[in-house]
């Protein structure tokens, strides 16, 4: 391929720096009197080697005293240029100080061939240097010679190379004096701000750091339904977490692209390629200390113990070197952030700092980040496209080899085409703002921010892609979670390589569902009940007594056998695994700081690896969510309490969504549903059908039990019936199991318009699978292994309550009070447990007795409230602030300096007369408060001052808080806006009439941060936009921007981020312009600033905030 995009890395990127390098011997190389020498007229120093990954160099003396031919070879050149080693040797006969140079190159790790060359030039010349110095002296004691030991002793030592010395103008860069760009650091952190997201700067040394972007992890559950998050990893809403991405790799050079996406001279260089690292922190950004141990790739081996007592002995032994990692993350057990998601690209000794904790989709979206971004970055800069058009543009590019402008003329219709279905995909899913749709290509490229963003997007539709190559799914599989292609590669990569969710990770994390997956998995392969998907293209050898082995190991190819013996020797290997819990101890043995972790394979070496592998596939194929429900009132009543009861969801992310679009539309075509909106009915299958019930939901493609009255799945409604005869307990058991699983029942909401149901009697049968959703998986095994309360009676309870106005009307909801709830179920009586309205005509019952379900989204609800009501305050350090407020002429991570003189400076001042007069007009503050808002506002309040306090130039920060007026009312501040551009045409009108600054008030409510302050501007007054004003200000002086709605709100909006967003809005052009009206002086009414803002609301579509008539009066 002969693409004019710049390769990120890999062969075509070693190929890419390897021309570079040649063209620039051809115009002469030269440091301290070593140079890379022409070989002929038509040739260079640097040439091709005979192998891939491999070329020669010649370097010579200039005074002709010196002259080595190099072949160079490096160990990867699809890794090059961040994870390579590059070695070296020479034909010739060399002195032992050159020989030491060139032998101790593969020390250097990760260079790029522009910094390799020159750190070569640079020690040789030192090292001969150092020699002709040396023989130059007259040695006439023994304590010279050991002087001169001494200096080619310090020679010896690893010399790093000046980065910042003109060494780097040889290859063609002259603009690299100031490597880190502080200014546009500036311009992006405002940027990333203002997007509601959080930016951070981790200073590692002089020339070294890396950036990252955070999002507080319950923002989550604003953009993805929460029972999707749960699926992919509890962790994301168990506490109060950042969403983090961690940028590194620059080496000390920013920015590291140019306006086309491609790395600038200064990178390429320096061999800056981003690298991405994505976990959650307990912070807005990973402390210095975290981020340098994340960054750390290797640990040293370590033998571990299945062995408890030797468990023990390591326990004690490394006894108070854990330190305070419990600390980060207090709600969690130590192994749930302890333990890494390993990957094919990270060595299986690396270690996960404390407080950045991978999640189970962090391997794969890493995976994407760093082998595709910025190549997809760069073709959609290029050719105008979206990030679906990008995607498929890219794909095709790479499987075909071909060059961009010819596959898009070819395939432009199928490319457009996706951009096209991005849109329809916003029906279903709430795709992130898309921060390069309204770009021009004259703005420069704000990559942390187009990272983070396009991070979010494929976060959010993960099930839709590929986990492996990221390519769109096309087979027909409705998953909850993400899953591979049906590529052999695909699949191979995702059991073998641990390129899906991390065994080790759910062994510690879910012991009870991935024993429960084993045990399903060991039935229905001794029973006949395993089909697709099954374990192929992993490479499986395995050993059965009744086929003829294929090999001279005495195993056979897994992949070549029937359907029977598949079954078999699936169902061997899973009975020669330890149980669970073992497992489990094993791999939180305690460990010493450094040393690997303990691998799965080290309890017994005599499992074969082919079980372990039939373990991967067992808990990464399953792609529904379960959990077994441990709290009393999250469980169903008057189930028998032989049966445990899991959570259990099934089907894509926006099953729920389509499902909720079908409750409301039957709401809409009948009266019984718009009462009751769904039905709930049990449905029996055989042990055995389980294992793929589990992975591809209740469909009706296979007949089990007959289908006498129609084709669709079958429901009952009284669970007698599908407990007995149709969940038909297996024979078999997996000697290991600890849930000793012998039936299974699945309890699922369906819409209620049994009138379209293909039957209803005497079962409900329904052939619309996007009406069913499985709520509730009960397994039944041995009573002495479960843990329930004794059954319950029947009782009559109401059927009629109304559902609480905060609650999503989806169904109707019974509340049972304190004291019944308590009476009856041994509910704490502070305690009330929202219970579904079933519908009478068609109740739900076992053995007569009636059936009572906790609201689905009861638990969910409670722990949505309880992220929601966790205020995470960001108090920026002293680097980033440093960056907010433009200290550019500051080093950033320099402690201890003081603010510049402002007053050096032609700065903006403060007027406190205009002020004053301006607080004639304001009203009294707000009266109502709440300990949640006061606390919120108190954090803002700090942070405002501090940025203010630190900012280097009032105008440049752009607005001002005026200490003088903060009162002892946390809930209405004054703040000015000033220091517009002066080409605007507001600015000239500000000068024309002394106008200093916009005076503006905002008032917050008491549910601040979760609904937006309201603000409007005071004194002066604009030209309203049916006079032909514009800068997005209604005719009262309040803001028409839907930031400031119900709507466009989020939480994590900081208050300086929103005014940057305000003076933005009033200094753009478009429509109009802003302009000083012809009466400005007069100052604007809070209720004319009121009507303004609900015009413009109901104008737009957007929602406005409850309580605001409260508010502004």
């Amino acid at each position: 391929m002969t693409s004019h995009i710049t390769p990120t890395r890999g062969r075509k990127r070693f190929q890419f720096d390897l021309q570079n390098a040649v063209q620039s011997a051809i115009q002469g190389v030269e440091v301290q009197g070593f140079r890379l020498a022409l070989i002929g007229a038509s040739g260079t120093d640097v040439s091709l080697g005979d192998e891939d990954g491999s070329f020669n160099c010649l370097i010579t003396q200039c005074n002709g005293g010196l002259e080595i031919a190099l072949p160079m070879l490096v160990s990867d050149a699809s890794e090059y240029p961040s994870d390579h080693t590059f070695f070296c040797s020479s034909q010739d006969e060399l002195s032992p100080e050159v020989t030491s140079v060139i032998d101790a190159i593969y020390e250097d790790g990760s260079l790029t061939i522009q910094a390799l060359l020159l750190r070569l030039l640079e020690r040789i010349a030192k090292r001969v240097g150092m020699l002709d110095r040396g023989k130059s002296m007259q040695i006439e004691s023994h304590s010279d010679d050991e002087d001169l030991e001494d200096d080619m002793e310090d020679v010896g030592e690893p010399y790093e190379m000046d980065y910042n010395t003109d060494g780097e103008e040889l290859f063609g860069d002259g603009n690299t004096s100031q490597p880190i760009d502080l200014s546009i650091l500036q311009r992006e952190f405002n940027e990333i701000v203002a997007h509601g997201y959080q930016p951070g700067y981790i200073r590692f040394s002089i020339d070294d750091f890396a950036l990252s972007v955070s999002l507080p992890a319950k923002s989550l559950a604003d953009t993805i339904s929460p029972r999707a998050l749960m699926a992919w990893d509890k962790h994301l809403l168990s506490g109060p977490h950042h969403l983090t991405l961690l940028i590194s790799g620059m080496r000390g050079v920013y920015p590291v692209v140019q306006l086309d996406g491609t790395p600038t001279q200064a990178a390429v260089i320096r061999g800056a390629v981003p690298h991405f690292r994505i976990g959650l922190t307990n912070s807005y950004k990973p402390s210095q200390e975290d981020a340098a141990e994340l960054l750390r790739r290797f640990g040293l081996q370590e033998e571990y113990h299945a062995d408890p007592d030797h468990a023990s002995e390591q326990e004690e032994e490394i006894q108070g070197q854990q330190g305070n990692l419990r600390e980060d993350f207090e709600d969690l057990p130590l192994h749930d952030f302890e333990l890494e998601m390993l990957d094919a690209e990270r060595p299986a000794t690396e270690q996960v700092a404390s407080g950045f904790r991978p999640f189970s989709l962090s391997s794969s979206l890493e995976s994407l980040l760093n082998g595709h971004f910025l190549s997809i970055l760069q073709l959609r800069i290029r050719y105008g496209l979206g990030w679906g058009g990008a995607e498929v543009l890219r794909s095709v590019i790479e499987t075909t080899q071909r060059e961009a402008t010819d596959v898009l003329r070819e395939r432009e219709e199928d490319i457009r085409a996706a951009d096209d279905a991005d849109a329809e995909l916003s029906e279903s899913y709430r795709l992130p703002v898309d921060c390069l749709e309204e770009r021009s290509p004259q703005d420069a490229v704000n990559l942390p921010l187009v990272a983070f963003s396009y991070l979010l997007r494929r976060l959010t539709l993960c099930p839709r892609y590929c986990l492996v190559c990221h390519q769109q799914l096309k087979d027909d599989l409705d998953a909850l979670k993400p899953y591979v292609c049906s590529s052999p590669l695909c699949a191979y990569q995702y059991y073998s390589l641990n390129r899906g969710p991390s065994l080790e990770y759910e062994i510690c994390s879910n012991p009870t569902v991935v024993d429960l997956l084993v045990s399903l998995a060991y039935i229905a392969s001794a029973e006949g009940g395993l089909d697709a998907p099954l374990p192929i293209g992993m490479g499986l050898r395995v050993k059965l007594q009744s086929v003829e082995s294929d090999g001279p190991d005495g195993l056979h190819d897994f992949d070549k056998l029937d359907i029977t013996n598949m079954r078999l020797a699936i169902r061997e290997l899973i009975d020669v695994l330890p149980p669970v819990l073992e497992m489990k101890r094993h791999l939180e043995q305690p460990r010493k700081p450094g040393r690997a972790k303990p691998r799965l394979q080290d309890i017994n070496r005599a499992i074969p690896e082919a079980a372990w592998l039939v373990l991967r596939w067992c808990v990464a194929s399953c792609t529904a969510h379960l959990e077994e429900l441990q709290s009393e009132d999250e469980k169903v009543k008057n189930m028998d309490p032989t049966w445990r009861q899991f959570r259990f969801s099934a089907g894509a992310p926006d099953a729920e969504a389509k499902f909720r679009k079908a409750l409301q539309k039957a709401k809409q075509e009948n009266s019984r549903a718009r009462e009751y909106p769904a039905l709930y009915a049990f449905h029996g299958s055989p042990a055995r059908n389980w294992h793929s019930i589990i992975r591809h939901g209740l469909w009706f493609k296979t007949i089990t039990h007959g289908r006498a009255f129609g084709h669709g799945v079958y429901f009952a409604k009284d669970g007698s019936v599908s407990l007995s005869a149709y969940s038909a307990a297996a024979s078999s058991c997996w000697r290991s199991s600890a849930t000793r699983a012998t039936a299974c029942v699945a309890l699922a909401e369906i819409v209620n318009l049994p009138q379209k149901f293909v039957s209803t009697s005497p079962y409900f049968v329904v052939d619309k699978t996007e009406w069913i959703l499985c709520r509730y998986l009960m397994v039944r095994g041995p009573l002495d292994h479960v843990s329930v309360p004794t059954a319950q009676p029947s009782i009559n309870w109401p059927t009629t309550t109304a559902p609480p106005a905060s609650w999503p009307p989806r169904t109707q909801l019974t509340t049972i009070p304190a004291g019944i709830a308590a009476q009856e179920d041994g509910i704490a009586e502070e305690e009330q447990i929202l219970y579904v309205a079933l519908d009478p005509s068609h109740p739900l019952t076992l053995s007569q007795a009636l059936i009572r379900i906790p609201e689905p989204s009861y638990a969910l609800e409670k722990l949505l409230a309880a992220r929601r009501e966790e205020f995470i305050p960001i108090d920026y350090d002293e680097d980033d602030l440093a960056i907010f407020s433009g200290n550019v002429g500051r080093d950033v991570g320099q402690k201890g300096e003081e603010p510049a003189d402002r007053t050096a400076i032609d700065d903006w001042v403060h007027n406190r007369e205009w002020v004053d007069e301006c607080m004639g007009h304001v009203m009294p503050p707000p009266v109502d408060s709440s300990p949640m808002a006061s606390s919120a506002l108190q954090k803002e309040l700090r942070a405002m001052l501090r940025e203010q306090s630190a900012a280097k130039s009032l105008r440049d920060l752009g607005w001002y808080l005026p200490e003088e007026l903060i009162g002892d009312n946390l809930y209405q501040w004054i703040v000015e806006l000033h220091s517009f551009e002066s080409a605007l045409p507001i600015a000239r009108d500000m000068e024309t009439h002394g106008v200093n600054s916009l005076v503006i008030e905002i008032r917050f409510p008491p549910t601040f941060p979760h609904s937006p302050p309201f603000l409007r501007i005071i004194k002066p007054r604009f030209l309203p936009f049916i006079q032909g004003g514009g800068g997005h200000i209604t005719g009262g002086g309040s803001m028409c921007m839907d930031l400031l709605t119900a709507d466009g709100w989020l939480p994590s909006y900081s208050i300086s981020a929103v005014l940057l967003q305000i003076k933005l809005a009033i200094s753009s052009l478009e429509p109009r312009p802003a302009r000083l009206a012809h009466n400005w002086s007069i100052a604007y009414g809070m209720h004319e600033a009121l009507e303004g803002y609900k015009r413009a609301a109901n104008t737009h579509g957007w929602k406005i905030p409850q309580g605001l008539d409260k508010l502004t009066r």
